[in-house]
């Protein structure tokens, strides 16, 4: 199990910390909290831990679903 900090890129807000089997995959898609999130980049990434910066995928709107 490796640490890893999931960031906004533009704020370097921490938006979780948790133990993965392994790092992410960038480009791969995370779940933060009830939000999809993109794997953007990692940063620091050593046996120990590992930094991977994150940003939302947008909803997509499901049809027959009022505006």
């Amino acid at each position: 199990m490796i640490p890893v900090q999931y960031r906004d890129p533009e704020t370097e807000d921490i938006l979780e910390c948790r133990h993965e089997e392994d790092t992410p995959a960038i480009g791969e898609r995370v779940k933060i909290g009830f939000a999809d999130f993109q794997v953007l980049f990692r940063w620091q990434c050593v046996p120990t831990s590992c930094i991977v910066y994150v940003r939302r995928v947008p909803q997509e709107k499901r049809a027959g679903v009022a505006a």
